[in-house]
């Protein structure tokens, strides 16, 4: 609109005798006032990161299960790798000042990590065989930092329902762009370092995806799940799930480059069953 005001407006030559502009001269002066707004509306639209968070809170209450300590057992295990990991990929930062002074020779990005054949930043939950049962929601967030221009963890676990908080430590513009499946999509700019912002999302996913659109390497991912029985592994490949109810489960694991991999197992009371899943790249 503003690029058509400034076509209709004529040159008007300047001269000692013209007291009062015309109205071309008048519309023509108001013209740069529109252009310059607009760079400043594409700033507020990148701070802002779109501004969308979750509609909807958590879902309908449930009153939590009794659970009997003499009727649970644990579920104990590791994640494999089978054959050579992928190699790091390298990514230049140099689009972003304190991303390129945090990353001076590039940023190289390891998928699949761990130590030797074991499996690192993989989400293990339960995934089917407590439907029948309802668990508290944490009051403690769950805190995701946005550091070094990559997201710190980058596979995190969480409760549905659960507060969830973005924290920016960089002095620079970070987006949090969230993309679940069965709840609303959240997207929202965090602007300056200790910049901070938390949201909840109400129903169980695995993954949710979580990326920054200023920086297109930043990319996370949520488990959601309304349970307890989680973990993600370290570098050791090591997972436990403490106090289960005794039963037959599908205990499910999920990586961002691997996938997913399940398997059925039975919990006893009082005793730890121990699973090994492998993965291949």
């Amino acid at each position: 609109m503003s690029a058509r005001v400034l076509r209709r407006g004529r040159r008007v030559p300047e001269t000692g005798a013209q007291s009062r502009p015309t109205p071309h001269r008048r519309r023509a002066a108001r013209a740069p006032v529109v252009v310059a707004l607009a760079p400043l509306a594409v700033a507020l639209a990148i701070a802002g990161g779109c501004e969308r968070t979750p509609g909807a809170g958590p879902g309908p209450y449930r009153t939590p299960t009794p659970l009997d300590a003499a009727t649970t057992g644990s579920i104990a295990g590791y994640l494999h790798v089978r054959g050579a990991k992928p190699p790091r990929r390298h990514v230049q930062v140099t689009s972003d000042a304190t991303c390129a002074a945090a990353h001076p020779d590039g940023l190289d990005v390891e998928d699949v990590r761990g130590d030797g054949d074991m499996l690192a930043e993989a989400f293990v939950w339960i995934a089917r065989g407590l439907e029948d049962r309802a668990f508290a929601v944490p009051e403690t967030p769950v805190v995701v930092d946005q550091r070094g221009c990559v997201f710190e963890p980058r596979v995190v676990g969480a409760r549905a329902g659960q507060r969830i908080e973005f924290v920016n430590s960089d002095d620079t513009l970070h987006n949090v762009h969230g993309t679940p499946a069965r709840s609303s999509p959240w997207n929202f700019g965090l602007a300056v370092r200790g910049a901070r912002r938390t949201i909840t999302v109400p129903t169980a996913e695995v993954p949710v995806g979580v990326q920054c659109d200023v920086h297109p390497w930043m990319r996370a991912a949520l488990g959601v799940v309304d349970h307890p029985y989680f973990a993600v592994t370290g570098l050791d490949g090591a997972f436990t799930l403490g106090r289960v109810p005794a039963g037959q489960y599908t205990l499910a694991a999920w990586h961002p480059r691997l996938g997913k991999r399940q398997q059925e197992i039975e919990v006893a009371a009082g005793a730890t069953t121990r699973v090994e899943i492998t993965f291949a790249p």
